[in-house]
């Protein structure tokens, strides 16, 4: 939650008792927060009338304060709450943070602890009244080593129950720490905020959905510290780095901003170490990380230790063992705020002691950074292999920064190679085409094989991003493919690695062209048992798309998950890394997985991964998700959400598809006009997607159409596309349009649907079988099982237009209780989607005509045959003579039947 630990101010010792009427008057704290189920476990020990109590762990800014707070407003009148702070001065007194409680006593008294103990007892009873006194220690670890004593035994005397708040329980004095030794005291400790907590805080505390990228950026900054988030997150909206747009937050193009609020939060938190743990701090910021055993060279292993003990530096378990600053965005705000003088001399007392491979300047890319603040020279070899670095870790301005300190000719090409890549990291298409033009005209026919072909699989990506130049890329990889084969002569190493990337570049340009045949082709021998490799991993990824998409959906999950278990332990670059996990999204979207799907998600978002390897389909991948559960209430939002980032910055071109769902979102929400406005929008975007992102996107396209009325269009549309790709053996994105069209469709569409669904493999599949063969024998009972099994595949779309299928089956044959079952089900899923039409669309088109519909919606809310004749300029006769029809249909015999049927309000009911 965006709450700063909150009580007394610090170093003053005070300490009061808060009766019920007093908490009353300040007010309870009634917006919705995160982590409530953590203050109802501390309410439930605080008041079982077992134990001392509770001990709240966690590093500053984690909320311990709040949590506290928001559990004693909870506690009911009988209980009185005292309240003491231990701060850095009242730590040196002697029962410092009790001062305030024993003004009363004999200065005589405070000599014995044991009279301590008895006048401090009685003035809590005093103060409590007969009430149960919870005793509330906020910075405990502050406490002096008296006060820490008499808080130990007020509550093992049971004259208290404890509430304490601490960043390091080993610090808090042996007395309270026996307490939870003894199990009489529980501990819990507050972890850093998850992505999804942040997430979930983030709206709360603004008021509107904010972007995965936009959430993501202030996660990673703030490290998910309560404090850093609650101050990273006012600045950057009052910079507009995270900006609103119709009601919902997405990130900018520019970097999160370390500055105001939470610059000082960091200094005034580095001015409470000591001169040598300040060194280390600032060192390791500066730096990036350090080995182990050099840090222990040049700092105290003193201080080390407490810097590591209370989570402010990390050690991690490579070889050889690396240092760093624990938060990035503290190392970040201290980097930027060491001075010159001072930068100069760490980076002397560091290089002094370190072996030429251990040299920071040897491609890291902090340690070249730094190395250029402190004005030092670095050589060609140096930047090149920081800005490989920088360009693999998404970080396009330090890449172009390392490149422009190469002035050596012989390094032109190898550098036109990471200044090309740098710019399209950036999206800056026009600076990477200038950056090859101008070493056409100075290197001419002097580049190097593998610097060349480097260079024209980069021009080929740029003919690819471009509508107007698509077809000239195949063109350049044929050039490619020329060169290579006329240079026998070539060092066989460079000309096979030449070869290796020439054959990934052919196979990324079918698979963005839709060519699967040809990937299938391309890729015999990418059968998951080279995934040792960034190279292997991508053609293996490129595969897994093409099995899908052909019909092998089973295959091809199983494909993917390998991959992934794979691209944890290979290092790849964040575009390798970003692309597989977008890829393996979207096919489990094509295939229907959604449970496994939104699984997916939650875990590849709980990765300390930047959003650069996440990529555009996690902006709307849940969305999609509830879209189709029938959770619209919380798809629009966060389709909304993800539609307004991408159209600002949208690296894997799936922006179209953002809007496409949103329009069919806003269907099934009953919005027309908004879904209308999205479709406008879509017509006017012209987004280079690649094929399949194309096909998801026409689908949605299709399927909003047909929630706005345009049913006819629509499922002609659908059709016409199924046929389309069925031809070209793109099987599963057939079956998703083919299935459309059936569920809004009659019978022989689902008949072609059971033959092409015979043709795929996976659930989906399966249930589109199941759906043809229940249309075929007008099996309502089957297609019901169908609906329920959709649902619970998370389908619920799917799921309601199969149970429309099973109430028009029930119907036909008279089947009463059929009728009625499946009558109950599509009610619930149409009353999931919250539109007031989407009952009278399907008694409509299954069931009832239009006017039928309407004498029906108004006689079940009660209204009399007389005023409905009035209300639709029509006889009683008539009336009457449409609801014997209504009646013969739904096969009820009362008002009060129908009413069991019809749920929606009769103002709902005019369809034109």
């Amino acid at each position: 939650m965006f709450q700063q630990d909150v009580g007394l101010p610090a170093g003053s010792g005070k300490t009061d008792a808060i009766s019920p009427a007093q908490r009353l008057a300040q007010g309870r704290y009634e917006k919705t927060y995160i982590r409530s189920q953590i203050v109802a476990d501390v309410v439930e020990t605080l008041t079982a009338g077992s134990g001392c109590g509770v001990v709240l762990v966690g590093e500053h800014g984690a909320g311990k304060s709040f949590i506290a707070q928001r559990a004693l407003e909870q506690l009911g009148p009988d209980y009185a709450v005292i309240q003491v702070r231990g701060s850095s001065i009242s730590s040196k007194l002697p029962y410092g943070a009790l001062s305030v409680l024993l003004n009363d006593l004999d200065a005589s008294h405070l000599e014995h602890p044991l009279m301590v103990l008895r006048g401090l007892t009685q003035v809590l009873h005093n103060k409590a009244q007969g009430r149960r006194i919870v005793l509330f220690v906020d910075n405990a670890h502050d406490l002096d080593e008296l006060s820490s004593m008499m808080v130990a035994q007020l509550s093992a005397g049971e004259h208290v129950t404890l509430l304490a708040a601490c960043i390091d329980l080993p610090r808090v004095g042996g007395d309270i720490m026996g307490l939870w030794k003894d199990d009489l005291l529980r501990r819990m400790d507050l972890e850093p905020f998850d992505f999804a907590e942040v997430a979930a805080s983030l709206s709360h505390e603004y008021g509107g959905q904010f972007s995965h990228a936009a959430a993501r950026a202030l996660w990673s900054a703030s490290g998910g510290n309560a404090l850093f988030l609650h101050s990273l997150a006012r600045e950057q909206v009052k910079l507009g780095t995270v900006g609103r747009q119709d009601g919902v937050w997405v990130l900018g193009n520019g970097p999160i901003a370390l500055t105001g609020e939470i610059r000082d939060v960091v200094k005034a938190r580095l001015n409470r170490l000591t001169s040598g743990q300040r060194d280390v701090f600032e060192l390791l910021a500066l730096a990036g990380a350090v080995p182990l055993q050099t840090l222990m060279s040049i700092a105290n292993p003193q201080d080390m230790d407490a810097l590591q003990e209370r989570a402010l530096i990390y050690v991690s378990h490579d070889h050889p063992p690396m240092v760093s600053v624990a938060n990035r965005l503290s190392a970040g705000i201290v980097a930027s705020v060491v001075p010159p003088g001072r930068s100069a001399e760490l980076r002397r007392r560091l290089t002094a002691v370190l072996e030429d491979s251990e040299h920071p300047d040897a491609g890291g890319s902090a340690g070249v950074s730094w190395a250029l603040d402190c004005g030092e020279h670095i050589s060609p070899t140096t930047a090149l292999l920081a800005a490989r670095m920088a360009n693999d870790s998404s970080d396009p301005a330090a890449a172009l920064r390392f490149l422009h300190e190469i002035q050596d000719s012989e390094a032109a090409s190898r550098a036109a190679v990471e200044s090309v890549h740098a710019h399209i990291s950036a999206n800056n298409h026009d600076s990477a085409r200038r950056v090859l033009t101008a070493l056409d005209h100075t290197a001419g026919d002097r580049i190097p094989l593998a610097d060349w072909t480097s260079l024209q699989l980069l021009r080929a990506e740029l003919d690819r991003r471009s509508i107007p130049t698509t077809a000239d890329a195949r063109a350049r990889l044929q050039e490619i493919s020329r060169r290579l084969s006329a240079e026998p002569d070539a060092d066989p190493a460079v000309l096979d690695s030449a070869w290796a990337r020439l054959h990934l570049a052919e196979t990324e340009l079918a698979v963005f062209e839709g060519r699967y045949q040809d990937v299938l082709s391309m890729t015999d021998n990418a059968d998951g048992s080279n995934l040792d490799t960034e190279a292997g991993i991508l053609t293996a990824s490129l595969r897994c798309e093409a099995m899908a998409v052909t019909g092998n959906v089973i295959g091809s999950l199983g494909l993917g998950r390998q991959i992934l278990s794979s691209a944890v332990t290979v290092p790849l670059a964040d575009r390798a890394m970003r692309e597989v996990r977008g890829r393996f999204l979207l096919l489990m979207l094509l295939s229907a997985k959604f449970r496994e799907a939104a699984s997916f998600l939650v875990s590849a978002s709980a990765t300390d991964d930047s959003q650069e390897r996440l990529g555009g389909m996690f902006e709307i991948g849940q969305g999609v998700i509830d879209l189709h559960a029938g959770l619209l209430d919380d798809a629009l939002p966060r389709l909304q959400a993800g539609m307004e980032q991408l159209l600002a910055h949208d690296p894997d071109a799936v922006a179209g598809l953002a809007v496409a769902a949103y329009a069919y979102a806003a269907g099934l929400h009953g919005d027309e006009e908004k879904a209308s406005l999205q479709l406008a929008e879509l017509a006017q975007l012209q987004p280079h997607a690649s094929w399949l992102v194309g096909r998801m996107t026409r689908y949605f396209e299709l399927c909003a159409l047909a929630e706005l009325g345009q049913r006819a269009t629509a499922i002609r549309a659908l059709v016409a596309e199924a046929d389309r790709d069925t031809e070209s053996s793109a099987l599963a994105p057939g079956l998703l349009f083919l299935s459309a069209a059936a569920r809004l469709g009659d019978r022989q569409m689902a008949l072609r649907l059971g033959t092409l669904a015979a043709r795929v493999t996976g659930h989906f599949a399966g249930l589109c079988s199941r759906l043809a063969d229940g249309v075929k024998a007008s099996d309502s009972d089957q297609l019901l099982a169908a609906s329920k099994d959709s649902d619970a595949a998370g389908n619920a779309i799917f799921a309601r237009d199969a149970a429309r299928k099973s109430v028009s089956c029930a119907n036909d044959a008279g089947n009463r209780i059929a009728l009625r079952i499946g009558q109950r089900t599509q009610q619930s899923l149409d009353d999931r989607f919250g539109s007031p039409k989407n009952g009278l669309h399907s008694l409509t088109t299954s069931t009832l005509t239009a006017r039928e519909c309407e004498v029906a919606v108004r006689a079940a809310a009660g209204t009399s045959n007389r005023k409905i004749a009035e209300q639709m300029h029509v006889s009683v006769r008539t009336v009457e003579g449409h609801l014997y029809q209504v009646y013969s249909k739904l096969h009820v015999a009362s008002r009060s039947e129908l009413n069991d049927v019809i749920s929606t309000p009769a103002e709902s009911a005019r369809l034109g």
